[in-house]
């Protein structure tokens, strides 16, 4: 039986993050695109996140890549993975209130495009794409 550092049994699944592989937060997005999630309607209003360096988000609440402060939106709600200028994809991570594209329930992944209009629980966000965009920073 294996001990931690306090010398008591160790119960459940332990994870060893030397192990465990990191989410992607690079892809294959041009340099001179720009993509970005805002909050049109939530309790967050107005804000913006950048996903230009493409890869993987979590939409959740704290501790997501993109928290909500929506009671209806679970834990670990929905993903957006950008993997390449027509790989922009929207998933449901088996969320308990769903998530809608464009009005439309998606029940596994959908392709996501420019001006889509994303729902999780009361949040309404929309996914931006800015191409030959010139970085501020």
């Amino acid at each position: 039986m294996s001990k931690n550092d306090d010398k008591q049994p160790m119960t459940g699944t332990v994870l060893d993050p030397k192990l465990a592989p990191r989410r992607l937060k690079d892809s294959l997005v041009p340099p001179d695109t720009g993509i970005y999630l805002r909050i049109e309607h939530g309790q967050d209003a107005s804000k913006i996140y950048t996903l230009s360096s493409g890869g993987v988000y979590v939409i959740g609440r704290e501790g997501a890549d993109i928290p909500l402060d929506d009671g209806k939106v679970s834990r670990k709600h929905a993903e957006i993975g950008l993997y390449g200028p027509d790989a922009l994809v929207l998933r449901d991570l088996a969320s308990t209130n769903g998530t809608l594209l464009n009005g439309r329930r998606v029940n596994d992944r959908a392709k996501l495009k420019n001006w889509d209009e994303i729902r999780v629980g009361d949040t309404v966000l929309r996914f931006v794409t800015v191409e030959n965009s010139i970085p501020m920073s």
